[in-house]
């Protein structure tokens, strides 16, 4: 069933229950150590919390602290704090602040798109293949930049305008692969997001949709006609072997 988003809160909320159906999709459970690699603004770490509880401990890594503030007011929000650590690292090679085979499960939520750098992808997978533990999981989590109708269009297309990085579904498998990760594989989840044409254009930092005027002159009249829906998620998954 179709229906649209007309008020942020309402669209902050429906993002955030996605969330939680991934993480419970992508197996994980209470009690579980979990690393979060690029957790920006921490709707993914929140939600990985939600699921772990006290018994359990996320570890939220970005190479940022820019969004901190917003980060807090997150886990505060869903009352979480004291279930997540915070630490400034890059996803390409954080060593110093993890040791190998650390985490029950590795795992990212659009992390891939938001690389300063495409050819870093590859480095991003090997630490997070080392962080895991042995027989432990990883996890990414990516658009589907292949658009179904027009409102995931304006969608994805806003995205690769602003010049994040897509890559081939193929080229994120192999790279997993090449990394060591055993059991590869490609699941999916659909969302049923759609946002009003109001609201698609208004700067939303817990959507990560960005609008500039040139962006507006392209696709201003699509987003009026058709609004924009949250596209299809892709989730690869592989498993570190038992050493």
């Amino acid at each position: 069933m179709r229906w649209s988003i007309t008020d942020p809160k309402s669209l902050e909320d429906a993002i955030f229950e996605l969330k939680l159906k991934v993480a419970r999709q992508i197996g994980i459970l209470k009690g579980m150590t979990i690393l979060d690699m690029g957790c920006g603004q921490g709707g993914f770490t929140a939600s990985l919390a939600k699921i772990v509880g006290e018994t359990g401990k996320v570890i939220a890594i970005d190479v940022t602290s820019e969004y901190l503030d917003e980060f807090m007011e997150r886990l505060n929000r869903y009352g979480v704090k004291n279930t997540v650590t915070f630490v400034q690292a890059d996803a390409t090679n954080f060593r110093n602040e993890i040791t190998d085979d650390f985490a029950h499960m590795v795992v990212s939520f659009r992390l891939l798109e938001e690389l300063k750098r495409c050819e870093d992808m590859s480095k991003v997978v090997r630490e997070m293949a080392r962080v895991a533990k042995n027989g432990g999981r990883v996890c990414l989590v990516e658009l589907n930049s292949k658009a179904r109708n027009k409102a995931e269009e304006t969608y994805i297309r806003l995205h690769m305008e602003s010049g994040d990085c897509f890559f081939e579904d193929r080229r994120i498998a192999k790279s997993m692969k090449t990394s060591g990760l055993a059991k590869v594989h490609i699941d999916r989840y659909d969302s049923n997001i759609w946002f009003s044409p109001h609201l698609a254009k208004q700067e939303l930092s817990f959507a990560q949709v960005w609008y500039d005027s040139d962006v507006e002159k392209r696709l201003g009249p699509l987003i009026d006609k058709y609004g924009m829906k949250y596209p299809e998620l892709l989730i690869f998954l592989g498993q570190k072997p038992t050493q």
